[in-house]
This record gives C-alpha cells, structure tokens and sequence, in this order.
C-alpha cells in the first residue's frame, strides 16, 4: 500500500504548483526543476517528492478510485454533528466556528470548561467536522526511525535523559539507511523522520551523509535531532531535508527553562522561526500535564504552536517516568488530551494534528478517540524492536513489541473503519 496516492500537476507559480486527485486540489512546493504540467507525482507534507511515471499512476488511481469515494462516503458520515446536547453558551462559540471566525480567549476558556459527556461528546464531533471540512478524508501517515537514544540534555521529564542509567544504542549510518530503503521499498512510504536524542556523536557531516542517502530513496525526509545550528539546518536543507519535528515543549519560559537545565526557551523559539523562514515543513508543539501547568498555560501552548505555522501540530501529555524528577507527577487523562486536539483544530481548521504515541500509551482507543475528535495525521514506528525498547522517553511506551507489518495492518484497518485515506498531499492554506 502506498502511503500517498499520486496527483497530476496542473498549475504551476514559481516555486509552487497545484495538483489535482479525483478533484480535489491541493498547493505544494515542488522543490523541482524537472517537472512540467500535466507530471504525476507524489507529495507529502505540501512538499513534491518524486515523479511517477504515468502508466504508473494510472494504475494506482484506478485502483484508489471507488475506495477513496467510498471511504469519503464513511469519514462525511461520520463527522456529523448533533447540537441538541450542548449549553446555549457552549453552542454559540461552536456555531462561530462553523462559520469560520476566530475564537477569542474567554471563548477558548469556555470550550475548556467543558465536562458534561454528552457536552464533550459535541465538542469533538464538530472539530472532526471542521477537519474534514478543511482537509476532506486525507490523512498524514508518516514512518518515524529512532536512530540514537543517547542524549546531551538532562530534560526532567524525558527518559533518555543524560544522567538516567539505561541501555543506550547508536544505528551505523548503514542501519539507518537500511531500514529506511526497506520503509520505501517494501511498505510504500512516502515521508520519513529520523529522529535521535541531541546526540552530537552524528556530526553535521555525518547527518548530512545520511539525509543524502535516504532522500536518494525518493522520500520526504524529516529530521528530530533538537537544537543544531543554524548553518546546519541550512546544510541539510541543500542535502535534501525539507521537515523539522520540534517540540517548543511549554509556553511558559519559566517552566521551560526549569525542567530543561542548561537550555533556552527563546533560542528554541528562534531556531523555529529560522526553520520556517528557511522553508523546512515544521511539526511542534508541546507536552500537556507539566508540573504548575495552568489553564491559562494550555491555551497559550495552543496559541504559541498556531503563531509559530507548522505544518503539523505535536503535542502529548506527560507521562511519568522512573529515574526522572517528574517521575512521582499526575498524569494527565485521555480527556485532557482529547479537549486538548479538538480546541487546536477549532482553533487552526488547516492544522494537520498528530495523534502521538504517549496518548496511544495511555489507551488502546486512544488513536481513534484522537482522530475522532480532530486530528488527522499518524506515525508508524519504523525502528527494530530492540533499540526502539531501548528509546524509552517514557515507561511502558505502546507499541514497542510491534512488528512493523502488523503496525501498517492496525493502522490501515483504523482508517480504513474511518473513512480516512492516506493522501498527504498538498498545503490546504491559501489554496
């Protein structure tokens, strides 16, 4: 299964074109020079990511037809909403998002307030509305390879903390390489994050080697390797990278600069607001539940992460770690973090919204749950089971005994049941 479906260029403006699949049109970056109107090609995350040839494409698109129609069919049908349970107040801040206008703080403090079930239950059917209304039934599927649990940092909350006593590892370029070919190849995926603790043991050099090589591959290549220079990021931007995965962790400099000793809050901003100038597809956001947090704290996380206009909207609660100073904190609940989605959706409708793997840890359901109640966007852990036991950010982490065939399957089945269908294509905003 492809983990895209192509689209046919039908517009081009300078850097930019837009393509077309069974209707729907989409903006992105080609980043090409070789392509003319009338290419098939694959796109993830709006960025062009190779041409297909057209025999080729036409085959996929024939047999995507009737599925993607059907399973639109299923996600519209399930993104109805039911007003009659909600409060007079609760309904007309979610009647001024349906059409479409800016929710002011007091009104976001009002969606937060929320606690009736049947209220809650409103909440998140009219954020996956407000989805599928801005992004139709198109959902992100990335692949994530964890390369290196080692770390210089000594982040309170994270389990590869520096000074935490645990196994570590590092892949050999060759290792990375090898299981990305076999992401692209076998499993058709068509955008990958390389991710590792700020482990500077891998070099610009050495990261430069490795971008190369796995965009050689015909991937979007993302890149998590925390706080590197700016002259860095532009070296791997010429060497093919084209994503960041950075969290800004908390709005709140002071807690920010507290639970992560020796770093800087403003400088991380910065070094986000550089990555976007430079053009690099950005997905940050922050952790729910950190020690102190306030409501106030939770909506300006959501504010912060909208300011900054990544592409792809992080964030996941705390989960408590043994060997970690926040090892004794509360855990948020699947509640907090389902509020937590669908407000960011009412609040960015062309957000994509990433449903992450602590709010999978926290419940079985909770991929769903998350896609029901707004987001649209999934990764599939790509790392060998031994070292990805070993990347413990955080205890009893799901998915660690996966193998990644039976990943695929369970991620297929869950949005094949919703209606979704992987056609991570192009940039809804503007279009």
């Amino acid at each position: 299964m492809c983990y895209a479906i192509p689209a046919k260029l039908v517009e081009i403006d300078g850097r930019y074109g837009i393509v077309d699949y069974f209707g729907e049109r989409r903006k992105i970056l080609l980043d090409e020079d070789e392509v003319a109107i009338g290419d098939y090609l694959f796109a993830q995350g709006g960025v062009f990511v190779k041409k297909i040839p057209d025999e080729e494409a036409e085959e996929i698109l024939d047999t995507w037809k009737d599925i993607f129609f059907e399973l639109k069919k299923v996600d519209q049908s399930l993104s109805k909403i039911d007003k009659d349970k909600v409060s007079e107040n609760v309904l007309a801040v979610l009647q001024k998002v349906n059409h479409r206008k800016s929710l002011k703080l007091e009104e976001l403090k009002t969606l937060f307030s929320m606690k009736d079930p049947k209220e809650l239950s409103v909440l998140y059917e009219v954020a996956n509305h407000v989805r599928e209304r801005s992004h139709g039934n198109a959902c992100c599927v990335h692949g994530i390879i964890e390369f290196s649990n080692y770390c210089n940092n000594n982040c309170h909350y994270c389990g590869i903390r520096k000074d935490r006593d645990i196994p570590r590892f590092r892949m050999s370029e060759d290792e990375i390489v090898a299981i990305a070919k076999e992401a692209v190849d076998v499993h058709g995926f068509k955008a990958l994050v390389l991710q590792s603790g700020e482990d500077f043991h891998f070099d610009t050099d050495a990261l430069i080697r490795i971008v190369t090589r796995v965009r050689a591959l015909g991937t979007l290549v993302f890149v998590s390797v925390g706080m590197r220079s700016r002259e860095t990021y532009e070296k791997l931007w010429k060497a093919g990278a084209r994503g960041v995965l950075m969290r800004f962790e908390s709005s709140n400099e002071e807690c920010f600069n507290t639970l992560r000793p020796g770093t800087s809050f403003r400088a991380r901003i910065a070094l986000l607001e550089e990555l976007r100038k430079m053009g690099y597809v950005i997905a940050t956001g922050f952790i729910l539940g950190l020690p102190g947090e306030t409501l106030d704290d939770v909506i300006n996380n959501i504010l912060l992460t909208k300011q900054l206009g990544p592409d792809m909207y992080s964030f996941g609660p705390l989960i408590p770690t043994k060997g970690t100073p926040l090892e004794n904190e509360k855990m948020p609940t699947v509640e907090d973090v389902l509020k937590v989605t669908a407000v960011a959706r009412l609040n960015d409708a062309n957000a994509n919204i990433l449903v992450t793997t602590a709010l999978e840890t926290m419940s079985k359901e909770a991929r769903k749950e998350g896609m029901m109640a707004g987001a649209n966007s999934m990764m599939i852990n790509l790392t060998p089971s031994g070292c990805k036991a070993m990347y413990s950010i955080y205890d009893d982490r799901a998915g660690v005994e996966d193998e990644v065939s039976s990943a695929i399957g369970e991620a297929v089945d869950l949005l094949t049941s919703l209606g979704r269908a992987p056609t991570d294509i192009g940039i809804a905003r503007g279009v």
